[in-house]
């Protein structure tokens, strides 16, 4: 009798021990989530993201920025896109390509497109791609001859109203639109700088970017780029091209009328 009554407590001990290993042991373990346990919807979205950053698919989420990854001649490039609401991949579009200034790493790229182009583009019905330097490496600086081939990927998914995208700058991003322009001076079909001016081994190209026009902006206390954006103005009037040069009263180096995009976009629109 005794026997049974220490047997029961010890039956249901062992009991509650194999209960609890089967539930995966303490409560403060929580339970791995694995993809079986997603619903259909959520692991065609995990699915379609790892796409977007391998590259496979792009970044395209519209009304919205997307980030996106892809591989261009065997190197990685992170960008962002600014697509308008109702965009579905293959359509026709407006494209702008932006380059960003500073280092142009991922977080300037993506606060550029955030604050500055992202509204005024939806509003516009404007598809803006926007790429980070690979590995910190400027975009005058070696990694421009990635975009020739990143083009002709944006390309692959959205077709650029007149057959070509316009080109935007600011800071080390104006320096790299005309990089890129020297280097493709058919490949554009406008440049908007605020700041930013060709380099010394970019000046002899300003010949073949008479037929596009283009739009600079400097802030009149930022007097090392008055001169070389002054010269470049210069040049391109002397050679009969479509050229501006705005002195912004009281601005410094980053001009803060302009970053509310409302005004680039204005530009942009009339070179439709």
């Amino acid at each position: 009798m005794h026997r049974h009554r220490i047997l029961a407590p010890l039956v249901l001990l062992v009991l509650l021990a194999l209960l609890t290993a089967a539930c995966g042991g303490s409560s403060s373990t929580p339970a791995t989530i694995t993809g079986e346990e997603l619903s259909e919807e959520e692991q065609q979205s995990v699915e379609e993201n790892q796409a977007r950053l391998s590259g496979e698919l792009p970044a395209i989420s519209p009304g919205e920025v997307a980030q996106g990854r892809v591989e261009i001649d065997g190197t990685r490039i992170d960008y962002f896109t600014s697509t308008p609401a109702g965009f579905a991949e293959g359509d026709t579009a407006p494209v702008v390509l932006a380059m960003p200034p500073g280092g142009q790493s991922v977080e300037v790229t993506q606060r550029m497109m955030l604050n500055v182009y992202h509204a005024e583009a939806v509003a516009r019905g404007w598809v803006v791609v926007s790429p980070a330097a690979p590995g910190g490496r400027l975009f005058f600086d070696g990694s421009e001859n990635r975009i020739p081939g990143f083009l002709e990927w944006v390309d692959g998914w959205v077709t650029a109203e007149g057959g070509r995208p316009h080109l935007i700058g600011v800071s080390n991003g104006g320096l790299s639109a005309f990089r890129l322009a020297a280097e493709q001076p058919e490949g554009y079909a406008s440049i908007i700088a605020f700041p930013g001016f060709p380099r010394s081994g970019d000046t002899a190209a300003l010949s073949e970017l008479t037929d596009i026009p283009i739009r600079l902006f400097v802030g009149e206390l930022d007097t090392p780029w008055i001169t070389p954006m002054e010269s470049a103005r210069d040049t391109v009037e002397g050679l009969g091209g479509d050229i501006e040069l705005e002195i912004v009263p009281n601005e410094g180096h980053i001009i803060q009328g302009l970053q509310d995009g409302q005004q680039i976009f204005e530009l942009l629109d009339s070179f439709r």
